[in-house]
This record gives structure tokens, C-alpha cells and sequence, in this order.
């Protein structure tokens, strides 16, 4: 019946705007005409919004915003739309919107500051992999809008007659805000404020809104902030002359629910059944964001979740730089899109930056490269992983073990096994990679104190409830977006040189664990204490003797 409804509506104000409408020279649209129409198609722009509003309140509430939003636009328009600009703003729009629309909609995603730091810093291979022959469809409409739009007609010829009409459009539109309003003015703070993320998917205001905010952070922090790195340094462990490596695995969009060292009933961590013993899993973990461009800076930050600025990083002391004051050999390898800021200062290692290579490129020279350096090491591996849409590229044919497989960037197009079988494979192959470094890793077992750390950056979304990937705004994305894998290995000679309970380790995966642990254990495994060091998110400290 909502539906109904509102489609009613629309019809009406179409008649509204075509009751303007009237050839002037070589345009289908007189001014007044023009500036309806295009308020008109805005508001058609925002159908997702409009929905989601009539499922959060009612259809009557959704039928009014309807008609503010028409109003709104139009009062926008009469203003900023003038000769020389009306055509290349509404042309900006027209795409924006659109691919605004085809995001949202596909994805079913929302538009606010960390989705726009996730667009800037995006390559065209994330990209190109999002792109779908759906898009055709989007495509075709936009083709039609810039014919109208080339037809449209935006001003009077005398300046004095345009304005008078301006003002009178505008004083009408305003007009009819306020009837609809005002008798529900007390009310209407609370009833935005409590559904104020329905704002995130208005077009245009939503990315424009974002932007801003986003263009305001890196104006903020557009100057190092220094991590007093000064430390105290102890080598608690027994044999004082052996050198550390500490590796960093950063997974990809890798979630919690689908590893079987978390209990899935899968077995899809199976190659690293061979070094379960010295494997500690925190089955309890969840990430900094639910994007790269958030929770990569963020778990080598000293600031944890809850104080961490999004867009910030590249500005940011962080762990890795205090590893390389004291003397340590770091490397970044990079896989994925970008390191988000983290490697600015130290050596880096890029593979494949058009995304076509498997994450094995990383790990063919670990052992060599290892050798090379003969001093201590954190080593951070960052994976292309299991990034989505199109999870079936992320493994060799030969790991696709789970049957039938999606193939389609539409992951809505796919059923919800297919899905989930690409996903699984990807997982498979992950562990696979994961086992075969500690292999190698393994032959440095009499010479070094290893410590292996692996995460994933966010978790993923396979169409419950209707989400898709990630990138959710985090206090209302779903679990699987926020919960992801966290294990660390330490060889048995490792525990044993650090002075380590193997029973105090195991008792310690029972806590709660997030990336906010990561700067304090790695810190703490290497018995570097520096003032911004805190014991208790150091998942090692009450196990040293």
C-alpha cells in the first residue's frame, strides 16, 4: 500500500513540473520547468533513502519527506543553478548519484567519512573488480538525464525577470516546508536524531557531506605527530645472544566465523593442523574498522579503536617506527591496494599492484631474505587475501575444494552456498600460505626467538541479512564485518628462551582480544618498553617469568 502511495505522489509532482514545461527556442524545458524537473529526478535518486525511511517509521512519514526533499531541492537549485554553472554541477551530480546509488544498492552499504576515505584511497583494480554489466543498466539512465539536461533551460533572458522568479520559487517551496514542519517541530530533533544513520544514504549530501569531513581530517593532520620512542629495553630471555623475528600476517576481509581454528565445522585452517600446539587462538577477537584504509593503521597505532582518527596515519608514529629506532630490520610487503600509511618510513616491498597476483608472491623468498639480513626482524606481510567481490581469484585452481563457486560480481546474483564455497576456498588457501611460512620459518628455529602474529584487517559480509563485504558503518555493521581471526605462533625453543608458560599462553586466548593488543604484545615480546606501553593489552606480559 506504502508504495502505492508514494508513487502516487511522484506521479503528481511529475504533473507539477510538466505543467511548466513549454518549448522555449531549442530547449523542452522553460526555466521554471528546468528546475522542477531536476528537483524532481533528485528526488526519485533518493528511492533507497525514501525506503529505508518508510521500514524505520511509516509510509506517511516516508510520503512527507518526499515532498521536503522536492522542496528542498528545489529552494537548492533556484539558488545555485545559474547560466555558465547549472549544466556542470547537474552533470557532476548526474554520475555521482549514480554510482552513489549502484554502491549502495549492490552492496547495500552506507556513504559516510570512512566510506569516502575508502574511495580516495582505492586503485583501479579494487575498482575494475566492483564493476559489474549491471552498471549498463545505470549507464543507460545517465545517457538519457544528460539528454534532458542538454534540453534544460536554467535562466530568463532579462536578469531582473530571472530573479523575480527565482524568488518567487523559492518563497513558494519554502512555504510548503514549513506547513509540513512546523506542527512537528518539538518532535522533530528526536525523531531525526534517533534515525540520523538514514542519513547516509541521501545522495548527494550524504558524499558531500563526507567528503568534507574527510578533506577537514587531512587538513588537521597534515604534520607528523612524533611517538616518543625513547625505551627501556629488556632482554628477558635466557640466551641473550639469540636475535628476534617478529612477523605481522595482515589477512584480508577475513572472518572469524569462517575458520575452522575458531570451530567452524569446515576444516578449512587444515594445513595448520601440524603446528596447532604452539598456535594460540583467540577465538574472541574483532577489528579496529570495518575497512582497510581503518583498521590497517589502526592496529599498529598506540591509540586503539576508540581513540584512532580515520585519514590520520600517514601522519602517525606507530609501532614499526619504534621497532626501526631500536635497531630493527623492518620490512613492510606489500600485496593489497596500499599500506595505508604505515610504511611511509620504512622499507617497502610492493608486488603486483594491479591485484593479479596470489599472496604466495610475498613468501617465495622468505628464507633468502631472512638470511640476508641476520638481525633482528618484524617482518609485516600485508595480503590481498579474501577480498571480495570476486573471491574465486583469490586461490589456484586446485584449492577450490568447495563446489559450485560464484563467479559473478553481483554477489546478490549468486546463491548463498556458491558464495559461501568461494569464500571457504580463499580461507583454505590462506592457510596454506600461513603453514608453509612457518615452515620456512622453522628453520630458523635454533637461531632466533619467533613470534608470528596473524589478523585480518575487518571481517566480511556473504549476504546475511541482506549485507555484502564490508565497509559498514561500525556500531550498526553485522558481526561478521567486526570479528575476525587472531593467532599468534611461538615455537616450542621460542617459549622456552623467553622464559614463556606454555599453560599460562593457552589460558590467555580465553580473553576478549582486538587489534588494540598488537602495538602493546609486539612491544612486549621484544621487551621494548617505551611510556606509551601498556601491560594489560599485552596478551605475552602475564606469562613472562
Amino acid at each position: 500500500m506504502s508504495v502505492l502511495v508514494m508513487l502516487g505522489i511522484a506521479f503528481l509532482l511529475l504533473l507539477a513540473v510538466l505543467h511548466h514545461i513549454k518549448k522555449d527556442n531549442d530547449s523542452y524545458l522553460n526555466p521554471n520547468g528546468s528546475l522542477l524537473f531536476w528537483a524532481f529526478v533528485s528526488v526519485c535518486s533518493n528511492y533507497l533513502f525514501l525506503n529505508k525511511l518508510v521500514i524505520n517509521s511509516s509510509w506517511i512519514v516516508g510520503l512527507l519527506a518526499m515532498i521536503v526533499l522536492f522542496a528542498a531541492f528545489v529552494i537548492v537549485y533556484t539558488v545555485i543553478l545559474h547560466k555558465y554553472i547549472a549544466k556542470f554541477i547537474l552533470g557532476f551530480l548526474i554520475i555521482a548519484n549514480t554510482a552513489a546509488i549502484y554502491f549502495m544498492q549492490t552492496y547495500n552499504v552506507e556513504i559516510d567519512k570512512i566510506m569516502m576515505i575508502n574511495v580516495f584511497q582505492t586503485d583501479v583494480a579494487e575498482v575494475g573488480a566492483l564493476i559489474s554489466t549491471k552498471m549498463l543498466l545505470f549507464a543507460g539512465v545517465d545517457i538519457l538525464l544528460f539528454y534532458l539536461l542538454v534540453k534544460s533551460n536554467f535562466v530568463n533572458k532579462g536578469w531582473k525577470q530571472d530573479l523575480r522568479r527565482r524568488l518567487k520559487l523559492i518563497l513558494q517551496a519554502g512555504l510548503l516546508v514549513a506547513v509540513i514542519l512546523l506542527p512537528v517541530a518539538g518532535k522533530l530533533g528526536t525523531f531525526v536524531e534517533e534515525r540520523k544513520h538514514l542519513l547516509y544514504m541521501m545522495v548527494p549530501t550524504n558524499y558531500i557531506s563526507s567528503t568534507i569531513s574527510v578533506i577537514k581530517i587531512l587538513k588537521k593532520h597534515d604534520k607528523i605527530t612524533p611517538l616518543n620512542k625513547k625505551t627501556e629495553i629488556n632482554r628477558y630471555w635466557k640466551d641473550k645472544t639469540r636475535k628476534n623475528i617478529l612477523v605481522v600476517v595482515v589477512g584480508e576481509s577475513g572472518r572469524a566465523a569462517n575458520y575452522s581454528l575458531n570451530g567452524y565445522a569446515r576444516d578449512t585452517n587444515r594445513h595448520l593442523k601440524q603446528f596447532a600446539k604452539d598456535i594460540m587462538v583467540f577465538k574472541n577477537a574483532t577489528a579496529c574498522g570495518t575497512s582497510t584504509a581503518v583498521s590497517v593503521p589502526c592496529m599498529f597505532s598506540m591509540l586503539g579503536r576508540d581513540n584512532f582518527i580515520p585519514g590520520s596515519a600517514s601522519y602517525l608514529e606507530n609501532v614499526l617506527d619504534v621497532f626501526a629506532y631500536n635497531d630493527y630490520k623492518v620490512i613492510w610487503r606489500e600485496n593489497n591496494s596500499s599500506c595505508k600509511g604505515n610504511c611511509t618510513r620504512i622499507t617497502t616491498e610492493v608486488f603486483c599492484q594491479d591485484n593479479t597476483c596470489l599472496d604466495e608472491v610475498m613468501q617465495k623468498d622468505l628464507k633468502e631474505k631472512i638470511r640476508s639480513i641476520d638481525d633482528n626482524i618484524v617482518l609485516v606481510l600485508h595480503q590481498y587475501g579474501s577480498h571480495g567481490p570476486d573471491y574465486y581469484l583469490r586461490y589456484p585452481k586446485e584449492f577450490e575444494i568447495y563446489k559450485p563457486v560464484c563467479e559473478s560480481e553481483i554477489l546478490k546474483d549468486c546463491s548463498y552456498e556458491e558464495l559461501v564455497n568461494a569464500y571457504d576456498n580463499s580461507i583454505v588457501y590462506n592457510s596454506y600460505l600461513a603453514a608453509e611460512m612457518l615452515k620456512d620459518l622453522s628453520a630458523f628455529d635454533d637461531e632466533y626467538n619467533i613470534v608470528v602474529f596473524y589478523t585480518s584487517d575487518h571481517g566480511e559480509s556473504l549476504g546475511e541479512d541482506g549485507f555484502y563485504m564490508h565497509s559498514g558503518v561500525y556500531d550498526r555493521s553485522p558481526a561478521y564485518q567486526k570479528e575476525v581471526p587472531f593467532w599468534v605462533w611461538m615455537p616450542e625453543k621460542t617459549k622456552k628462551n623467553m622464559n614463556y608458560s606454555s599453560v599460562c599462553l593457552t589460558n590467555q586466548t580465553k580473553r576478549q582480544a582486538s587489534h588494540d593488543n598488537l602495538f602493546h604484545s609486539m612491544l612486549g615480546v621484544a621487551g621494548l618498553k617505551i611510556e606509551a606501553y601498556n601491560p594489560e593489552l599485552d596478551i605475552f606480559a602475564k606469562c613472562r617469568n
